[in-house]
Formats: C-alpha cells, structure tokens, sequence
C-alpha cells in the first residue's frame, strides 16, 4: 500500500513540475548576447522578395530571461520582417514577453522586400531590431542593398534589340529571341537569371562585354547554402536553365561573359547541311549541371576561355567544327559523381539503338589544358564502322589521361596526376572550395609547379597576346598553355 502512495506521490509530482513555469530573473546584470551585431543581406532586387537571413539569441545565464519586447526601429515604415521562436510580428508590430530559457538559444528569421529605386542602380536599407529585456536595450543592425532590376518576365524579341548595363535585368521563365532577330548584350551588363530561366535564341545573340567590364549571365541568389563552407549559391549549379542557340544558320558571338551556375551553359545545335556558328572568346563558361558547352553539327570556335566544372562534360563537339586555342578545360565537378570526360569529340551518338552519325569535318586544340578530377579527361569517339568524318588535330596541349600514340596530337604533354601534393593535383592554384581566403573558390590560374608552364606554341599565342586577365602571354617568349599566363 506505501510503495501504491508512493507512485500516486511521484506521479502527482512530476506533472505538477512539468507546470511550473522555469524560474526567470529579472536581475539587471543578466544581458542577451547575439550572434551578430549587423545582419547584411546583401544585394536584393526592388519588389522582390529576400531569401531568408538568420542570427541567434544567446542567454548564456543560468536563469531564465523574459524578453519584454522586440520591434523594428522603423515600426511600420520598416522594409524588414522579423519572427522568433514561430511568431510572426506583423507589419510595425511588436512581440512580447518571450521566454528564453536558461543557457539556451533562440533563431530570429528576418526577410525584407526593397522598394523601388527610383530608377538610381542600388540603394543602402537600414534598420535594427530593438531588444527590451530586464530594463536593458540591445539592438542588431539590419542592412540591406536593393537594386532597381530591369524585370523580363517571358521576354519575347522580335526585332533586333539590346540590354544594356544601366539596370541589371532580373529574367524569369526565359528570354526568347525570334528568328530574324539579334539580341545585343552590351559591356557590363548583367542577368540574374531566376530558377529554371533559360534564354532560347531563334535569331542571334551577341554578348559583348569587355576585359574591364564583362557581360555576368549568373543565378538572382545572393545568399549561402547552410553548409558547413557556406557556400554562395552563385558558385552552385543549376541555378538556373541555360542558353540555347537553336538557328542552324545563326552566327553567335559571345565575347568578355561570365557564365555560371546554369544546368547547361551553352547548347548549340545546327542541322545536317547547315552549322550554326558561335565564336566564343575570353569568356568564363563555370559551373554547369551537366554541359558547359554543347555543339551538335555546329561551327565553334573557343579562344582564351575557361570551361570548367560541370557534371557531365565540359566541352562536347558531336560533328561539325571546332577550333579551340589558349582554352582552360577543368573539371572538378563536387556535386555529384561524373563518368563522362571533359572534353568529348564525337561523330556518332547511340539513339534508342540506332547509330546517328555526325561528319567531325575539323577539329584543331592547340595551346590548352584538358585536365580534371577523372583518370581520362579526353574522349574521341570515332565511329570505325563508317566512313564518316573524324578530322582531330591536338598541339601543345596538357591532356589528363594515358598517352595515346597517334598522329593525331602533335607536342602534347600527358599525365594521370600531375604533380599531386596532398592528393591535390598541383596543375591549378586550387582545385577545390578550402583555402578559398588565399586562392578563392576553383583558382584555374597556374600553380608555381604547374606542367603547363612555358610550353605552349609560339606562333599560336602571338594571335592571343592577351590572356584572360588582360596580361601579356608573350613577354618572355614562353607561353603557357591554357587561358591564364602565370
């Protein structure tokens, strides 16, 4: 009967316990510490609502705290929008009396929609979040810079026009240019593309950015995955669709851009009597989800570039031409496994069991680097069953792979790991995100012990004086291969 007591007793006790608030003090001495003293969430674009920013509460006493009251500085004229602890403060609101236990933490949520800038191409947004608790104020500043985008929501071309660098253009669902028509994109413009956009090209287009000022076509994310590099989603892929030059009879140029983050960076497709033509010089074409660029039966030219990182290939020629010169191909693709090489030249393709061949009329890569985090960085895939074209000329160029005697590659330098320190080839400055304070994220420059130094061809570098960084490859008569001069 006693122990029967005994259990009611306890019982009784415990959910008696579990009713009693926690001791809270009001002790002026105890204080809230943050994570942060200022919340900057970056660039925004006017009208547009901002992914979400983030700090912490810290009570970092043994008692509990109330939080008396929590606001924005610029009540209801505030740009910010705050919740902590799963309640939402309304527009100029104020929330009150929130427990925070002893030792423990609370998340703050803020979100902001910037106004229009009067068409002036960024404005500062300030505010703070005001803290009462125990008769003390604490504030955590909150700033902001929104930028009045040129929006291009399902933007139809058809005739000649041009986006120039006075707004930046934020692009939802897609940019179309109709055949018979040519989009200019002129020096210093840049595109946020919003996910899944894609630029569809009926017609033509001409990016023309300059060295001091090139043409950015990138994600609208400026924010940071919550991982433990915190990664900016910029330097992710498949932000955003892709461009798609889809005229066989189009001439494309595509000069000083920055490509980056998209599923597919550029496909070019032609016909079977008609190649379409991109030029594509001192361009950046970067983390791509599968291709970087794609050429079915087309006329590309790739000079002073750098394609790099993509989740199947980073350049693929299926027929047609291919003239590559001063080109860094790295592939360090780290979001998911890759079989495919970086660099694939192709004059058939299986379909549903049938195989469709594509005539290689010419392909010339000289002075370059094919290189990458795969044992074989370069595929030739050549039908032997046919009689169909397969023209491939290689000079001067460092291939990650086996070396293959063949007539085909001429004075080309061939390793399965280059000069590894660490597991690391040692090709590049860095070829992965750690040590990004000194070298940045994938720093496709050379490194000091670089194979790629000093070896590339005289005669074709004198036709690219300048690498991509502007400097001159040739004044000690020893260019390197690859689009950046150590």
């Amino acid at each position: 009967m006693k122990k029967i007591i005994f259990f009611i007793f306890a019982i009784i006790t415990l959910s008696l316990s579990s009713c009693v608030e926690e001791n809270v003090s009001y002790d002026e001495s105890l204080e809230l510490t943050f994570s942060c003293d200022t919340l900057v969430m970056d660039t925004l674009f006017a009208e547009q609502q901002s992914a979400t920013g983030r700090f912490m509460i810290y009570n970092r006493n043994k008692n509990a705290l109330n939080i008396e009251s929590i606001r924005m500085a610029g009540g209801k004229d505030s740009f910010f929008r705050f919740n902590i602890d799963g309640r939402i403060a309304g527009k100029g609101e104020m929330l009150e009396d929130i427990i925070i236990k002893g030792r423990d933490s609370l998340f703050v949520f803020v979100e902001m929609t910037p106004p229009s800038t009067d068409n002036e191409p960024y404005i500062v947004l300030f505010d703070s979040l005001i803290f009462e608790c125990n008769n003390r104020i604490k504030d955590v500043k909150l700033m902001a810079v929104g930028s009045d985008a040129r929006l291009l929501r399902s933007k139809v071309y058809t005739s000649n026009a041009t986006l120039d660098s006075l707004r930046p253009n934020l692009v939802f669902d897609y940019i179309y240019v109709a055949e018979g028509a040519k989009l200019t994109i002129t020096e210093g413009a840049k595109l946020y593309m919003h996910g899944g956009a894609n630029i569809i090209v009926d017609g033509e287009l001409e990016c023309r950015g300059t060295f001091e000022h090139p043409v950015v076509i990138r994600g609208d994310r400026f924010d940071c995955i919550n991982d433990v590099d915190q990664t900016p989603y910029d330097q992710t892929p498949n932000q955003w669709g892709g461009i798609y030059l889809q005229n066989a009879q189009s001439h494309n140029v595509i000069e000083n851009t920055h490509i980056r983050g998209a599923s597919v960076g550029i496909l070019l497709v032609g016909a079977n009597r008609s190649e379409p033509i991109l030029e594509l010089r001192n361009s950046v074409v970067h983390n791509s989800g599968a291709y970087g660029v794609y050429a079915q039966q087309g006329s590309l030219v790739i000079e002073n570039s750098e394609i790099s990182n993509c989740g199947e290939s980073c350049v693929v020629q299926l027929g047609g031409t291919l003239r590559m010169a001063h080109t860094t191909v790295a592939n360090y693709y780290r979001y998911a496994s890759r079989k495919n090489a970086s660099v694939r030249i192709l004059n058939y393709v299986m379909q549903n069991g049938m195989r469709l061949t594509f005539p290689v009329t010419s392909t010339v890569i000289e002075n370059s680097i094919i290189f990458g985090g795969n044992s074989e960085e370069l595929e030739l895939g050549q039908d032997t069953t046919s009689v169909t074209d397969y023209n491939v000329l290689l000079s001067h160029t460092l291939i990650k792979g086996k070396r293959v005697e063949s007539e085909r590659f001429v004075d080309c330098r061939w390793a399965r790991s280059q000069n590894e320190r660490n597991g690391i080839d040692t090709v590049f400055v860095n070829t992965s995100i750690v040590d990004i304070a000194e070298t940045g994220y994938f720093n496709f420059h050379l490194d000091s012990l670089s194979c790629a130094r000093d070896c590339g061809s005289a005669s074709v570098s004198t036709l690219y004086p300048l690498d991509l960084d502007g400097k001159d490859r040739n004044t000690d008569g020893k260019p390197d291969l690859g689009a950046y001069e150590r």
